[in-house]
């Protein structure tokens, strides 16, 4: 007789979610435009050519659009869809589930097109899907029973529609020729996408694999993630309308969520097993880690600006680039490769040994990539950036394979069934 799933693993348990198949169907399209933004990452990286503006945005929103939030949104369905679920939402679900895995794709398509006329008119469509997965989470939230992941979800989701608004804004207002928002736009959206929603939802993914179901909300936790919020949404502000004391507000209230999501998370980090086992739980440890480097990185940003450090204002270009990749490959990939391999579990044998690559690949060459980045190093970056990408590319390879295939018990009933 089988021993009966402790209630923190079942939460892991894909296969007993009513909503496994759109979830399944986010994470192979979220892995699949990813190619997009390793393929051009590994291009940018040797410095062969210099790419264009429109091919350096495609990456961008290919990896914060496509791969990070597509699977976010099947992050979202995931927690928030255990039990209760109708026929009638399952078929809400299913509509937002192609509506995003379409029209995002397309957005990223539109970057890449350079035409300005389509990004804005593609940029609606993803804006009221993010909508509609915010007023379903918002519905189920009376349903389930919430734990600190599931405000992160929640808060972040907010952010990002937040985030997006100021995008559509900037695509309709180029489209149209005309200047009708303050200069401070555009270091406003990617300010609220980098600093808010992304180091958000990273928190929320590592709370729920690396903390224990204990039936009970921890405060400590909903204040940790609620200053995070508030923190991002200063930030926005103090970019969109150019308030620098804002800034160090901002900082304030980051510095006390990373001390408390510190405090909070080291005991598990520590103990976790780095080698000896091929479990999801290092990846969203290294997450975790990775959330407080990019916190250091932003308050250290935040202070040369309020300052005066940086001469005119002019940042380094190294700085942001490493801040961004702390953000995309340190927090949200190694958390997300995590969540896939979770969801996967009933495949991992099928090979094995890729994770491994993947983990320590990915993280090297990121670390590596992050030095040469703040050192001024950059010839090394082309040692870096293909141990970077080519990790990343297998483990593509990999989670797509698992994911096309069926269950194990799938299997098992198909071999039963024949003579």
């Amino acid at each position: 007789m089988g021993a009966t799933p402790a209630p923190s693993q079942n939460r892991w348990d894909l296969q007993a979610n009513p909503l496994r198949a759109d979830i399944k169907l986010l994470f192979l399209s979220a892995l699949i435009v990813f190619i997009v933004t390793v393929a051009i990452g590994l291009l940018n990286g040797q410095h062969i050519v210099t790419l264009s503006s429109d091919v350096i945005l495609t990456h961008v929103h290919a990896g914060t659009l496509g791969w990070i939030t597509l699977s976010v949104f099947a992050f979202g369905f995931w927690i928030f869809g255990n039990g209760g679920i109708v026929e009638q939402q399952n078929t809400y679900i299913r509509v937002l589930s192609i509506v995003s895995a379409i029209a995002i794709p397309l957005y990223v398509i539109s970057f890449f097109l350079g035409i300005a006329i389509i990004r804005a008119v593609i940029s609606v469509p993803v804006l009221l899907a993010m909508v509609g997965i915010l007023a379903w989470i918002i519905a189920r939230s009376t349903k389930v029973r919430l734990t600190v992941a599931h405000i992160a979800m929640l808060e972040s989701i907010v952010t990002l529609i937040i985030g997006a608004i100021l995008g559509v804004l900037i695509q309709i207002q180029t489209a149209a020729g005309t200047v009708f928002l303050p200069d401070g736009v555009m270091s406003a959206h990617p300010a609220t996408m980098v600093a808010g929603y992304l180091i958000l939802i990273g928190m929320g993914l590592s709370e729920w694999r690396l903390m224990p179901a204990s039936g009970r909300l921890s405060r400590f936790g909903v204040v940790q993630v609620t200053l995070l919020f508030l923190a991002g949404i200063v930030l926005m502000i103090a970019a969109l309308l150019n308030i620098p004391p804002l800034y160090g507000l901002n900082a304030l209230l980051e510095v006390v969520g990373v001390i408390i999501f510190i405090i909070r998370f080291a005991p598990r980090v520590i103990h976790v097993n780095w080698t000896g086992g091929r479990d999801s739980t290092r990846f969203f440890a290294i997450s975790a880690c990775f959330v407080v480097v990019n916190a250091a990185m932003t308050i250290y940003l935040t202070v040369s600006l309020v300052t005066g450090a940086f001469p005119n204002g002019n940042i380094p270009s190294g700085l942001l680039i490493a801040l961004d990749h702390a953000t995309f490959i340190g927090v949200m990939t190694n958390a997300l490769f995590g969540l896939i391999q979770d969801a996967t579990q009933e495949q991992r044998s099928f090979w094995p040994w890729a994770e491994d690559i993947l983990f320590w690949g990915m993280n090297f060459g990121a670390l590596g990539f992050i030095i040469t980045l703040l050192t001024g190093t950059t010839m090394l970056e082309r040692v870096f950036t293909p141990i970077m990408g080519l990790s990343i590319l297998l483990g593509i390879a990999t989670y797509s394979l698992r994911l096309r295939r069926p269950p194990a018990i799938e299997q098992a009933g198909v071999s039963i069934s024949q003579p």
